[in-house]
């Protein structure tokens, strides 16, 4: 049985580079764009790109709105399309790495014929592992919105107490902010918008839809309801949002505490069984040499 595992591999393999370099050409100015860092096996997504298309992949069902909320999340409105069909590529990509590590298994090991069911269930899961490290980033990136938004509204309500017009208390902030940090690219994205002569309403929806958070909801549908009055009224409800925020801080920061929490639960199982194989071994030792 190992050769047919072998073959299962090879077979894999061959078909799906050969199926990939045709089809690079065709999906290279949609690929091209991919920040290689991120997408360092950007090269290798053409076949899933060309599935999904062929596929005809429907844009409906709880399904497709969980890919999509969690694309806008990650990437925003506007390139929403390309990064969804990005991630089924990626998809695809995990689905043939899981049928050609686990053929590999198969054939290292001897497995019989009982192990060929395994193959498809690899593929499978690895095939929705591609959501699940979708869903983590955009937890992680949600997380990271709650953490600094409560900083991010007490400044723009000292400023606008201090006389600053809306838009120019937004610009201060954003010039004096790190701009490695996700709200603070995504303010980033909302000014050039607003440089651009999209509309206020647009570009604070588009800036309450990447960020998918209560809180900033709400602080973008007031910046549209009250942007044109100003004055004491808006300054006197950023000063209630503002209060709100920092009890969404403590919650993230209880939630990050937990995550935390939860990581170390492996490595300190790894430390246990370490210590208990170092004591046990002595003990067996003896006991092999005795008999």
């Amino acid at each position: 049985m190992s050769t047919v595992y072998f073959i299962i591999m090879i077979t894999t393999i061959i078909l799906y580079v050969v199926k990939n370099e045709s089809l690079k050409r065709r999906y290279s100015d949609e690929l091209s764009p991919l920040d290689r860092k991120e997408y360092s096996y950007k090269n290798f997504l053409p076949l899933g790109m060309w599935l999904y298309d062929e596929l005809n992949i429907p844009a409906s069902g709880s399904y497709y709105v969980f890919l999509y909320q969690r694309i806008v999340m990650v990437y925003g409105t506007r390139y929403a399309g390309l990064f969804l069909k990005v991630h089924w590529a990626e998809k695809f990509l995990y689905f043939f790495l899981g049928i050609v590590v686990s053929s590999f298994i198969g054939a290292v090991s001897e497995q019989g014929a009982a192990f060929l069911p395994v193959i498809p269930v690899a593929g499978i899961l690895l095939f929705f592992l591609a959501d699940r490290n979708l869903d983590d980033r955009a937890k992680k990136r949600k997380l990271n919105f709650m953490i600094d938004f409560p900083a991010f509204i007490s400044k723009l309500a000292l400023l606008m107490n201090a006389g600053m017009h809306l838009r120019q208390a937004l610009v201060k902030i954003y010039n004096d902010a790190d701009k490695n940090k996700p709200l603070y690219d995504e303010l980033g994205t909302v000014l050039e918008d607003l440089e651009a002569g999209i509309s206020e309403n647009q570009a604070w929806q588009e800036f309450s839809e990447r960020c998918k958070v209560k809180e900033i909801t709400s602080f973008s549908s007031m910046i549209v309801q009250n942007s044109r009055i100003g004055g004491n009224q808006m300054v006197n409800e950023l000063k209630m949002m503002s209060h709100e925020a920092w009890e969404m801080r403590k919650h993230a920061a209880k939630q990050m505490g937990e995550t935390a929490s939860a990581k170390l639960v492996f490595p300190m199982m790894l430390m246990l069984l370490a210590i208990l194989t170092i004591a046990i071994s002595p003990a067996i030792f003896q006991l092999t040499v005795k008999y």
